[in-house]
């Protein structure tokens, strides 16, 4: 796949016990490889069993909590170095397949999901969650089924159920890029919707890579801002340079006040039906609107005069007055 963005892409398979996970990431990495993409799975439940079976006392009946803990940390350790060899290796080669790396587990709680999303921000790839979502009835009655060493406990299966938060892209932003399965869903088609998985993956990666420029941008200016005001410091608070640093240290509040309440305004309109109804799936809008607030608050550092010929006012009103500025832009 040459050209391509992602070396490789983190794929979470997500879902209650018995809703099918671990029957698609298996038919993924038995037979969807190609010489473009590789799947490989590594699976929580394969880990706990190991651990398990190299116990020297008796396999528990019941759930342990701290050996759940030790293979959650284990899971973290192994997709991070099988991540890390790939990052090592001469991906550059166009030959080289893509690798899709399927991690299948439960994934009850946000915070777990979130842990592997801040991984692939720090070793640079691509992040996606295949959601298998499956009545809790149905997967209680496949798991009545199945033999009793692969059974989950009824009471663990009840506290699953209980504690289950489902992604959302809504109010997770590093979760809108979530292809989701139900008991009805074709998996005959599951290798073109994981196109699709990859290729959004591919671009909130880009995304990411720019927003991470931005942000090493405005650090170094913040940097030099410090500087100069260490060099030109003097003792007289009245003088020139320290005036001038108090406007500076204004301008900056009131651009800080402003980028919050935008992000406040965006949010609201991600929620607005009326705005909704227009056709621009949720995903684009936002998008949108982030990259023009980040423009604005840019257009503003670039030109501080804005800023600076309001000062006498309140500073709530000129903080009122930009944000009012920028949704006019808007309509």
């Amino acid at each position: 796949m040459a050209g391509r963005l992602c070396d490789a892409v983190l794929v979470l398979v997500s879902g209650l016990p018995a809703a099918g996970k671990t029957t698609l990431a298996k038919h993924l990495a038995a037979h969807s490889s190609t010489p473009s993409r590789l799947y490989e799975r590594i699976s929580f439940d394969d880990l706990y069993d190991q651990m398990a079976s190299e116990d020297t006392s008796s396999k528990p009946a019941e759930f342990d909590p701290e050996q759940w803990k030790v293979c959650q940390r284990d899971m973290v350790v192994r997709v991070t170095r099988r991540l890390e060899e790939l990052k090592a290796s001469d991906t550059s080669k166009a030959a080289t397949p893509q690798l899709v790396l399927l991690v299948d587990d439960n994934f009850q709680y946000r915070s777990q999901r979130k842990r592997f999303f801040q991984l692939s921000t720090e070793l640079n790839c691509g992040f996606g969650l295949v959601y298998v979502n499956v009545s809790g009835d149905i997967c209680r009655e496949r798991n009545a089924s199945r033999n009793k060493g692969a059974r989950v406990p009824d009471e663990t299966f009840q506290r699953m159920v209980t504690v289950f938060e489902p992604p959302n892209g809504d109010q997770n932003p590093w979760e809108v890029n979530t292809c989701e399965l139900t008991s009805s869903s074709d998996v005959s088609d599951i290798e073109e919707l994981m196109d699709t998985l990859v290729q959004q993956a591919d671009k909130e990666l880009k995304e990411r890579r720019w927003l991470h420029i931005e942000k090493t941008k405005e650090k170094a200016q913040q940097v030099r801002l410090d500087l100069t005001f260490s060099y030109y410091s003097v003792p007289n608070v009245n003088g020139p340079v320290a005036q001038r640093r108090d406007r500076l240290a204004t301008q900056r509040s009131v651009l800080h006040r402003v980028d919050l309440q935008l992000r406040q305004w965006i949010s609201a309109q991600l929620q607005d039906e009326v705005v909704l109804s227009r056709g621009i799936p949720k995903a684009q809008l936002a998008s949108q609107l982030n990259q023009r607030r980040k423009k604005f608050l840019e257009s503003l550092k670039r030109s501080p005069s804005d800023i600076a010929a309001s000062f006498p006012e309140d500073i709530d009103q000129v903080v009122v007055s930009l944000v009012l500025r920028f949704q006019q832009q808007q309509e």
